[in-house]
């Protein structure tokens, strides 16, 4: 047990990037009798200290100048498994803005202290740190043996005894069973504490629980009723949102992450996800903007590699594309160019060199340069020729060019081949399908049949909003299909016939036209499109009357 003001076995280190806050919080530990104290400038200083020793206790800043800061050291530590689950990481800050707090909560350090800081206020938090550390000391060591079974079987000894780390030992055999994917037994352990107390850690473990096993209507309502109670729970913003995707809804899910960038913008995974929610809405502003994100928060952390980058390219290429603003497909373009070419200097991998190329091609055709479209593609075809291509995502690459640079038989000959290539790949045949209008896997054309049989079948009984169900959920497995996107519109104008026009059922009709209007006079379904489309304008002007 901790002995007040007695520290004198613990091994510390403090992580500032000024000397001057260094001296005076190692003053205040000497007097706390703490005799072994390191000192660190910087992230990656202190990554390699902890690599080489075995601390007790490390107090870091959250912002460390160059390099890593306070919160990509304590992930990548974590992360390598660097960092024993009995150290104990204090984050001290002079950044007190709600960004950076609830950013900084996000990651679960230990403690969170604002500089400036008093030897009471160190020493208060230090004794009860270190209390729980010690008390709990054989369930800290199983976990960093990683033996689950024994930090389960210790963690029920505490419960059963009812012990003061009761609540702990409860929330740390969910996270245990959950992260083991033993969900019936994370389920059933959730579900007793929330009936008994409706503890606000219980429900998000349910609802993650729910997520995993894919209950989404369930873990929907509870990410809810969490994220409403507590609007400051990001992690609730990020179930839900997920939950919403896996059931077709894109744009709510979208809305639901930016929301939760308003409050916190600190989180690359979130950023990710909401960059790769906004290109399934086709909104490639939203997308190149959290792309930007991506790529400034993953600098020096354990997130930083070509891919972000890439994304980003990507991303404002199809921004470039899809703007009719003049001056802003310019901008688009110009930053697209700058950030492909940026990469094929920055990595020495060919395939990544490839990728670029293309994406370099495909800006140029963005901004209506088809000769340097052109050259660019050449130039990423020779580089194929002599280097070959390894990944998966160069064939996509180069698929995509192809269809955006006019040689449409050539990009779907190739999403053909890799469609019969990766025929047994289920997560692969659908990004391939969702490249295109209609699907080039056979998986694919049978789910699209299926899904418009159930949902025409739906339809025609007059369940209009069950078939409307049915299409939404399809649009996210074929975000392109024309089909699928014109009968939602159907089943939506149908709706509004029998109920009355809905100004957010009007909208959604709207949306869903602007994803189709690139049809030509042509294709096979230019003539339901027109014929939405005209019934849609009748809808709005008879709205506008209504409400004037």
């Amino acid at each position: 047990m901790a002995v007040e003001n007695d520290y004198r076995d613990k091994k510390f280190l403090i992580v500032d990037d000024f000397e001057s806050f260094q001296k005076i919080l190692k003053r205040m530990l000497h007097g706390l009798n703490v005799k072994d104290i390191d000192t660190a400038t910087s992230g990656s200083q202190a990554i390699r200290f902890c690599e080489e020793h075995e601390y007790d206790v490390i107090f870091s800043d959250l912002d460390l100048g160059k390099g890593p800061n306070g919160l990509q050291m304590l992930e990548e530590l974590r992360h390598k498994d660097i960092l024993k689950h009995s150290c104990i990481f204090i984050m001290v800050t002079a950044d007190s803005s709600r960004d950076a707090v609830v950013g900084t909560l996000e990651y679960k350090p230990d403690a969170y202290m604002n500089k400036p800081i008093s030897p009471g206020e160190i020493q208060s938090r230090l004794l009860k740190c270190i209390k729980q550390k010690d008390n709990l000391k054989p369930i800290y060591t199983a976990l960093d043996q990683e033996d689950f079974d024994q930090a389960l079987m210790l963690c029920e000894q505490e419960i059963t005894n009812k012990s003061r780390n009761k609540n702990w030992c409860l929330k740390t055999k969910g996270e245990i069973l959950l992260n083991q994917e033993r969900f019936d037994e994370a389920e059933q352990h959730y579900q007793a504490i929330v009936e008994e107390r409706p503890l606000f850690w219980a429900r998000m473990g349910l609802a993650d629980v729910y997520l995993a096993i894919k209950k989404f209507k369930q873990a929907l309502n509870l990410y809810e009723e969490c994220y409403s109670e507590n609007p400051a729970s990001l992690e609730a913003y990020e179930g839900a949102a997920q939950c919403l995707v896996s059931m077709g809804n894109t744009k709510g899910a979208q809305s639901l992450l930016e929301r939760s960038t308003t409050i916190s913008s600190r989180s690359v995974k979130r950023q990710k996800l909401l960059a790769e929610i906004s290109r399934m809405n086709n909104d490639y502003d939203t997308a190149a903007k959290a792309s930007r994100s991506v790529v400034r928060l993953a600098e020096h952390s354990i997130h930083e590699n070509a891919e972000n980058e890439l994304d980003l390219a990507d991303s404002l290429s199809e921004a470039a594309l899809h703007t009719k603003e003049r001056e802003l497909k310019k901008a688009y373009a110009k930053e697209a160019l700058n950030t492909s070419q940026a990469t094929q200097k920055k990595y020495a991998n060919q395939d990544i060199k490839i990728q670029a190329k293309l994406i370099e091609s495909r800006a140029y055709a963005s901004s209506g340069d088809d000769a340097n479209a052109q050259r660019a593609l050449e130039s990423a075809e020779s580089r194929i020729d002599r280097h070959g291509t390894h990944t998966l995502r160069s064939q996509l690459e180069l698929a995509k060019s192809y269809l955006q640079t006019g040689h449409k038989d050539k990009g779907f000959a190739l999403l053909k081949q890799l469609a019969q290539e990766y025929k047994h790949d289920k997560a692969i045949s659908q990004r391939l399908d969702k490249l295109v209008d209609e699907p080039v896997t056979a998986q694919g054309r049978e789910a699209v049949v299926k899904i418009n049989k159930e949902g025409i079948n739906l339809f025609e009984r007059g369940e209009y909003q069950a078939a409307l169900d049915s299409f939404s959920e399809a649009v996210q497995f074929f975000p392109k299909h024309v089909g699928i996107r014109l009968n939602i519109i159907q089943a939506l104008l149908f709706d509004m016939k029998k109920s009355g026009p809905a100004p957010e059922k009007i909208a959604l009709c709207k949306q869903h036209i602007e994803f189709v209007d690139h049809i030509e006079g042509g294709d096979k379904q230019f003539k339901r499109y027109q014929q939405f489309k005209n019934t849609l304008e009748m809808l709005q002007k008879h709205g506008q009357k209504e409400t004037s």
